[in-house]
Formats: C-alpha cells, sequence, structure tokens
C-alpha cells in the first residue's frame, strides 16, 4: 500500500512541477517578443526643417539602423528628402518608443507647407539577419 502512495505522490509532485515549469516559461521575456514594428506618426517641415516623427518596437539584441525617405507626390514633382538613425541610437527591448528623423533635400528638391508627400521608414539590418518592418504613409506638410 506505501509503495502505490508513493508512486501517486511523486507523480503528483512532478506534474505540478511541469504545469509550473510551463507556465514560467509562458511569463519569460523571451515569450513576450513581438515582431519588429514600425509607424508614422507624422511628417512636418518647421522653418526649413523637415523631419519624421516615427513609433517602433523591436526584439531584444537586434542592431537596426532606421531610414526614412520623402517624396513629394503631384505632376511633375521630383523632390526627395531622406535620413538615418545610426543603430547605436535605436533601442531595441520590445517597448515601444518614438524618434524623430531629421531629412535632408537632395539637391534641387525644394518642400513648402502644404505639399503633398509619401513618407517611408523602415528598419535596415546591420551585419545579421533578421525580419525588417517597413512602413509607408501619405501625408500634408
Amino acid at each position: 500500500m506505501k509503495s502505490t502512495r508513493l508512486k501517486t505522490r511523486i507523480a503528483g509532485t512532478a506534474a505540478a512541477v511541469a504545469v509550473l515549469g510551463g507556465a514560467s516559461l509562458a511569463m519569460a521575456p523571451g515569450a513576450a517578443a513581438k515582431a519588429n514594428l514600425i509607424s508614422i506618426e507624422r511628417a512636418q517641415l518647421r522653418g526649413d526643417a523637415l523631419s519624421v516623427t516615427v513609433k517602433y518596437s523591436c526584439d531584444t539584441g537586434l542592431k537596426w539602423q532606421l531610414v526614412s525617405k520623402m517624396t513629394k507626390v503631384g505632376k511633375g514633382a521630383t523632390s526627395v528628402a531622406t535620413g538615418a538613425v545610426s543603430a547605436d541610437k535605436i533601442i531595441c527591448d520590445y517597448r515601444d518608443h518614438f524618434l524623430e528623423v531629421a531629412l535632408q533635400p537632395s539637391v534641387g528638391s525644394h518642400f513648402v507647407k502644404g505639399d503633398e508627400v509619401k513618407v517611408t521608414a523602415g528598419y535596415l539590418e546591420v551585419d545579421q539577419e533578421g525580419d525588417s518592418a517597413w512602413a509607408e504613409t501619405a501625408a500634408k506638410l
């Protein structure tokens, strides 16, 4: 009788350990990982300065450079501005962060208040593999 009771207790303890172990794994930071996300919050022109505000999040350990491009939309529009933020300024910790990307117009490009623009923003990898994310939106300066 004692050996059966002992086997039942051992089996019950093992089952409890397995359930608790599974629960702790599910709550571990690795399980909280999400896709690498990016969204464009605002495109703006202040004086002569063009910028794009982006909201981003990325998994811990990734090394991304964030890049953005603004293109004037319309008949005969050829104005383009680009900007980048280096990987050492990007915080990858699963949380949402906001970042303002300063844009530099290319030679001959001209932007004014009221221009319709198309804005893209995304990640570029720095010596590593991983899924990158891109966002695109239309805006009015």
